[in-house]
């Protein structure tokens, strides 16, 4: 059973959903690769016009896997940095749709999987959601392009304080902030995404690819980006700080990390 639904609906609004229910749709390398096939089917079918990202169950996503991650420990730097680049490469493909892109968020959206949202155009948020940029909390350098995307959406010094303490925050900071566009209740999130959708259907579809390609950036520099987590992570798996930090999620505690 594939880890990533499809549909599509007759004005060419599809969605993408998260199906790992029982891991709070963790992102793990088998969703890696369903999510790849699924924007390949879309990208082969050039039938959708605007692209919906949301999870099944109770939560957005709760980010890296945390059986995936602790399998990183025991391989080497060079092995973990071309899986890494693999892995971002696996998701944010979606990119290449040239399609706009909404994320539909509720529950726990963080890490990876709030970066995966934050590659997305536009963001719309539950008011039961918890977003944050959790990797530091596992001893762990961003990756999935959080430290390119984030300051371009919050500006840098937002984005640093975001990314360098961790911390969770609620829908309604996002607002403020910018991190989302639009608050609503739970039950109004998908059709609130569709009316946001339908606005965009509404617009010429070669000028809106182009305004993306604009508003985007320059590719290079996220290719860039990509690298620079990818080496800081393959480092940071075999260090004892990532083993404690992973020991704390596991055990449900605070980590307890020593002096650099």
């Amino acid at each position: 059973m594939s880890l990533v639904s499809t549909t599509i609906d007759k004005n060419g609004v599809a969605t993408l959903t998260l199906c790992d229910e029982a891991n709070l749709n963790a992102m793990s390398e088998t969703m890696a690769k369903d999510f790849k096939t699924a924007v390949q089917d879309l990208k082969a079918k050039k039938s959708a016009r605007v692209v919906i990202l949301a999870g099944a169950g109770k939560a957005f996503s709760a980010g890296g896997h945390l059986a995936m991650l602790d399998a990183k420990r025991s391989l080497g730097g060079e092995e973990n940095r071309a899986q890494m680049l693999a892995f971002y490469e696996s998701f944010l493909c979606i990119l290449d749709l040239h399609v706009p892109l909404i994320a539909a968020l509720h529950g726990a959206a963080v890490g990876a999987g709030l970066c995966l949202a934050c590659a997305c155009d536009v963001r719309i948020a539950s008011n039961d959601a918890k977003l944050g940029f959790t990797f530091l909390k596992l001893g762990l350098h961003p990756g999935m392009g959080g430290t390119y995307f984030v300051p371009r959406i919050v500006g840098p010094g937002r984005a640093t304080e975001l990314l360098v303490t961790g911390r969770i925050i609620g829908a309604d900071e996002a607002l403020r902030i910018g991190l989302v566009s639009k608050v609503c209740e739970r039950e109004k999130l998908l059709s609130e995404a569709h009316a946001v959708a339908s606005e965009m259907l509404s617009c010429g579809p070669a000028a809106t690819a182009q305004l993306l390609e604009t508003m985007r950036g320059d590719s290079a520099h996220l290719e860039h980006a990509l690298a620079r987590e990818a080496v800081c992570q393959s480092v940071n798996y075999g260090s004892a700080e990532f083993a404690e930090g992973l020991a704390a999620v596991k055990e449900k505690r605070a980590p307890k990390f020593s002096k650099a």
